[in-house]
């Protein structure tokens, strides 16, 4: 919470001044994301590391000042193949967050960084060897660079996230306080639109 109020603090400095043009900041697109994940899982199962990769898509709907400041909402979703070495889990899984960012953008250099964090979302992994979990509430920093060459941004970014809520679903529906970690890094195509 401290860092939404830092975030939202900024952006009304920012956004204070009168001469700033505002607009419609739109930007859709595509990726590609590998994560890292840990989890320690309630007995007989024990502590276990893992991957989730797989591509997605990503929008970012909000406001710009001048084209160089920008204020967005931010929803990813995506296919991942998620793996853990508890019961060596191996399984298809959607994974969607939604939270907010801001960032800044030189149009004539093309250099473009944002900062933003993650508010919710769901990780749920199909059943694999008789086990099914689903994790939900995902909170973390996310953070961005990227490069715009006319209409496309190739973009780079880092999401720290920690899902709150973790459930068994599969061979006994429970939830445990165990949080699963996942660092996830993404390489991006997008195209950033200021209307």
């Amino acid at each position: 919470m401290k860092t939404l109020k830092i975030l939202l603090t900024s952006a009304l400095l920012l956004f204070s001044v009168k001469s700033m043009a505002v607009g419609l900041f739109l930007e859709p697109g595509v990726f590609y994301e590998k994560g890292d994940n840990n989890i320690d899982w309630p007995s007989p199962l024990s502590s276990s590391t893992g991957t989730t990769k797989g591509f997605g898509v990503d929008l970012k709907l909000g406001l710009h000042w001048n084209s160089v400041v920008f204020l967005a909402l931010d929803g990813t979703y995506s296919k991942v193949k998620f793996e853990n070495s508890a019961t060596n889990y191996s399984a298809d899984a959607t994974s969607t967050t939604y939270g907010a960012v801001i960032g800044g953008q030189f149009p004539v250099l093309g250099l473009r960084a944002w900062g933003g964090y993650v508010f919710g979302g769901t990780l749920d992994p199909d059943e694999d060897g008789g086990y099914d979990v689903k994790f939900e509430d995902p909170k973390g920093l996310k953070v961005g660079v990227g490069f715009k060459i006319f209409f496309v941004s190739i973009n780079v970014e880092y999401m720290d996230l920690k899902y709150d809520k973790s459930y068994i679903e599969k061979p006994a529906n429970m939830s445990f306080d165990n949080k699963l970690e996942n660092k996830v890094g993404v390489v991006s195509l997008s195209f950033p639109l200021a209307l």
